[in-house]
């Protein structure tokens, strides 16, 4: 546990406080801060016995408890530079024990802290505070609700709205953490969520990309062997031309070309036949394809839509399951069987379309025929230039089959890019979905249903216990406990429940004041920091009586004996004076200026 001790406190020119410094010593006892206005005699207000409070809270915090601007924190009948300077000691376990100074002044705005007497001041105001809660392990809100009790010039802990409640309770107990570690959590998971569609994106992007790449790989074989097929027929027919037309040359004469053109009419009709044969075959492959690919984007839909049915959009039931796995059976098997049947139909349109080639190449030789005959009966030459062009033909033929042969399929080396591609994709978007899960159970883990919820009931049974202990020793009409939501329960005397706003001022304070005491006692519990000092504002001035005034005393000195406190409590009233078992701190304002003076009574 740390242990704060503050030793000193050293005002001048701070508010009402003049050029004569005003020191206060912090030591072990019940100290009362009285004082005496001389400029009103008949009053024992506006001496100026807060400022010791708003001095302290200054020279930690850079502000006062009372909000004031920063333009009326300097005496402004002196028009002096401010001085606060606070002496405290810190022993820390990992840091063993440590004298500090902290000098925070106006006119010029400047903020100092020594360690051990080696200057700590860091680079900005800002920095050096944030340096000084840090030592001191202390915001000011917790620091107004554990060590200064100001009910007049701060909203006391039981008046806060449930936010602030919570808020300052996560605080005092050290749980901010859980609220830290959930913040970071969900930006986590809202990064990797974006990570993980972004790879979702890419996956769908490069499977569209690798099927049009497939296709091209299909598209280039087919036509490689298209091309060589037709160039195989071409050849192996210029061949026969050739061997046909010399043939020809020595039966020219008797040629008749009647029979040919008897089988040009026929070839004419097989090719319409066969046209028509190859539309329809077209037909239902297109047909089949549209349907293997809406069956296909079925299949692939079912079940993957995070434990809700694709269709009625209710959450999957395990029948549903089994109803899903039924319906994935039929869609496979009969995408297997179109498969089967496009694979049938792509050979016979094939077959067809050779034959078409085929019967196409027929008739052009038949006409060639007509043609040649027609022509050889004008010229045998014009037979002999029909051979020396086939000739020709031939070694075209031939050097245009060498040249497709060497042609590589480029398609292919992309295809096997884009499937690796996938692959790693795919690892990414597995190891992604792992890191989602496990952000998913640490969310749960640190959040108000996990295991948060179990220390708070831990920590609320010790707070309540105290908090109903201190209402019980002054005398409370009431009982306040704290459920793990931080949503406290009023009940009164009657045992009916209540709002903090249905008790009168002083029983009001008296739940403020078992507040304040159950979390200076849990701050220390928490082994977190422990404070030798507390100061309480004009605590017996209002709302309390002779009997509420007493108990609280009782508490106050046994504070004092059992935690070695030093306690200040600030009032007007002259009877307080009697309750002092440490020293009288009594302030004498004049001419508008505060300086402390001895004590006479």
């Amino acid at each position: 546990m740390k242990y704060v001790e503050f030793k000193e406190l050293k005002i001048q020119n701070f508010l009402s406080v003049g050029e004569t410094p005003v020191c206060v010593e912090f030591k072990k006892g019940l100290h009362i801060v009285t004082g005496i206005n001389r400029d009103k005699e008949d009053r024992r207000n506006g001496v100026g016995k807060s400022t010791i409070a708003d001095a302290l809270y200054f020279a930690i915090f850079g502000s006062t408890l009372r909000e004031i601007n920063k333009n009326f924190i300097s005496n402004n009948l002196t028009e002096g530079k401010t001085v606060v300077e606070l002496f405290f000691t810190v022993n820390d376990p990992y840091h063993g024990v440590n004298d500090f100074r902290i000098v925070r002044t106006l006119g010029p705005s400047k903020c100092s802290i020594y360690k051990n007497g080696v200057d700590k001041t860091r680079d900005t105001i800002s920095n050096t505070g944030s340096y000084i809660e840090t030592v001191l392990s202390s915001s000011q809100e917790v620091f107004q609700n554990c060590v200064i009790m100001t009910l007049n010039n701060h909203i006391p802990f039981m008046a806060k709205n449930k936010t602030e409640k919570r808020k300052f309770i996560e605080r005092i107990f050290n749980l901010e953490v859980f609220s830290k570690m959930l913040s970071e959590l969900r930006t986590d998971q809202s990064e990797i969520k974006r990570d993980f569609d972004i790879n979702i994106t890419r996956m769908e992007e490069t499977n569209t990309y690798l099927d049009s790449q497939k296709v091209q790989v299909e598209s280039f074989e087919s036509d490689k062997n298209k091309k060589k097929a037709v160039l195989g027929n071409s050849l192996k027919q210029h061949s026969q031309d050739v061997i046909d037309a010399k043939e020809r040359l020595s039966k020219i004469q008797a040629l008749d070309d009647q029979p040919y053109k008897d089988k040009l009419e026929v070839l004419t009709s097989s090719i319409e036949e066969k046209t028509k044969q190859k539309r329809k075959l077209n037909d239902e492959i297109i047909l089949l394809t549209h349907t293997l690919k809406t069956n296909a984007g079925i299949f692939k839909r079912i079940g993957t839509e995070d434990d809700t049915c694709p269709v009625c959009l209710r959450p999957i039931e395990d029948h549903d399951i089994k109803v899903i796995e039924d319906e994935k059976t039929k869609l496979r098997s009969s995408i297997n069987e179109g498969k089967a049947n496009l694979e049938l139909l792509s050979e016979e349109s094939k077959l067809v379309k050779n034959q078409i080639v085929k019967l196409q190449e027929a008739t052009n030789i038949v006409n060639a025929k007509i043609s040649d005959i027609e022509r050889q009966k004008y010229s045998i030459s014009h037979l002999n230039d029909s051979i020396e062009y086939i000739v020709r033909c031939i070694a075209e033929i031939e050097e245009e089959q060498a040249t497709i042969d060497t042609e590589m399929n480029t398609y292919a080396g992309n295809v096997a890019e884009l499937e690796a591609k996938i692959n790693n994709i795919t690892d990414q978007i597995s190891t992604i979905k792992k890191s989602l899960d496990l952000l998913d159970v640490v969310k749960f883990v640190v959040s108000e249903e996990g295991v948060k919820s179990f220390i708070v009931k831990k920590i609320l049974r010790n707070f309540n216990s105290k908090l109903t202990h201190y209402l019980k020793e002054m005398d409370s009409n009431s009982i306040c406990i704290f459920n793990e939501y931080f949503e406290e329960e009023i009940v009164n005397e009657k045992g009916k429940i209540c709002q903090y706003n249905n008790f009168s001022g002083a029983e009001r304070k008296a739940i403020d004041l078992a507040c304040l005491f159950s979390f200076m006692d849990m701050r220390k519990a928490q082994g977190d920091v422990h404070y030798n000092l507390s100061f309480y504002d004009e605590l017996f001035d209002s709302s309390l009586d002779e009997k509420g005034v007493d108990l609280v005393l009782g508490i106050l000195n046994n504070r004092v004996e059992k935690n070695n406190e030093c306690v200040f409590v600030i009032s007007h009233r002259k009877e307080s004076i009697k309750a002092a078992t440490g020293e009288i701190v009594f302030l004498e304002k004049a001419n508008g200026i505060t300086k402390r003076i001895n004590f006479v009574d």
